[in-house]
């Protein structure tokens, strides 16, 4: 017993190190775009038409695309023995070489966004619950950022950490905002995805909300518009009445990821945990279009399989980032 007693006060201590601020803080500072000038490629980046080694992870610039893909067969299995030769990708209607190809089972970085506002008081208890169970799933090169918002956005690490133990004691700080005090949805989504620009690896936003967004800055169109200039994938979980559905359905598609209902504890303890599951076998293509996109236009595409009775899914378009030289 006084193991365990000695062991939480470690993990208190090492958490008040990386917490971003008191959970009564007013407000956090959106993370400022690196500069345009910056390459932000790393080892994984195609250059100048050369291949990248298998297994590793890529940055998108100017004239790269990367596609993150999972492939189910029909009893909802992921198929995880896919080789770059099974896949093919067209953008606009036309074949692109793949010069990129990694497989499943890679690292990844998840912004893990819950909804606390007076609403969501009924859920509180269980989506701490799941949060604590899918930081449980993760694998040593894996990191989450927790993010909590209601009428404020309150990160609860500096930057997203790897360590369980350290993950759960900050979830277990996480609070209902006052009801007066509204939903920022569409800030903290624009927070989330800007926190994101500087993580390597596969990158991803986690949901959970009612939908509901009451005040801010940041709007639906320019969210959905910044989700599709990112290479992040979202996965928006709702609970509560479904009249918010479209513009989270949005989010997930245009980012290839997936919007799920989370009506009771045992529908959201699910979700995050085939989240968790999809994250790990995802495949990534990379390919140099034929044609560069323009700034600002989108441009479609399609990933197919050569492998029959398979369901395949990944992001169907892509708009080219007016703001930096990266897009997905």
């Amino acid at each position: 017993m006084w193991n365990g007693v000695m062991k939480s006060h470690r993990n208190a201590i090492l958490l008040l190190v990386i917490l971003t601020a008191p959970v009564q803080a007013q407000e956090v500072s959106r993370p400022q775009p690196r500069p345009a000038s910056v390459d932000r490629q790393s080892p994984g980046t195609v250059q100048n038409g050369r291949d990248v080694g298998e297994g590793e992870v890529i940055r998108v610039t100017a004239s790269l695309v990367s596609v993150p893909v999972s492939v189910m067969d029909r009893q909802g299995k992921y198929v995880v023995d896919l080789q770059q030769k099974d896949f093919r990708i067209y953008e606009d209607g036309v074949e692109q070489s793949i010069t990129h190809f990694s497989n499943v089972d890679q690292p990844f970085s998840v912004v893990l966004l819950l909804d606390t506002s007076g609403s969501t008081t009924a859920f509180l208890t269980q989506m701490k619950e799941a949060a604590k169970s899918f930081v449980e799933q993760l694998r040593p090169v894996d990191a989450v950022q927790p993010v909590y918002f209601h009428g404020e956005i309150k990160p609860l690490t500096t930057k997203s950490i790897s360590n369980p133990d350290l993950l759960k004691v900050a979830i277990d700080q996480i609070s209902p905002g006052p009801l007066d005090m509204g939903t920022r949805l569409y800030d903290a989504v624009d927070f989330a995805l800007s926190a994101q620009q500087a993580a390597s690896g596969r990158k991803a936003v986690i949901l959970f909300t009612d939908g509901e967004n009451t005040w801010g800055k940041a709007s639906m169109k320019s969210t959905l518009h910044q989700a599709e200039e990112s290479d992040v994938i979202i996965y928006a979980l709702q609970y509560g009445n479904p009249p918010a559905q479209k513009y989270l359905q949005q989010l997930a598609e245009k980012t290839g990821g997936r919007y799920l209902m989370a009506a009771d504890a045992n529908a959201i303890a699910t979700s995050f945990g085939e989240i968790a599951a999809e994250l790990r076998r995802q495949y990534v293509l990379g390919y140099q279009p034929t044609e560069l996109a323009q700034q600002g236009l989108e441009r479609k595409i399609r990933v197919k399989v050569r492998r029959p009775r398979v369901a395949v899914r990944a992001r169907r378009s892509y708009t080219m980032n007016r703001h930096r030289e990266s897009a997905n």
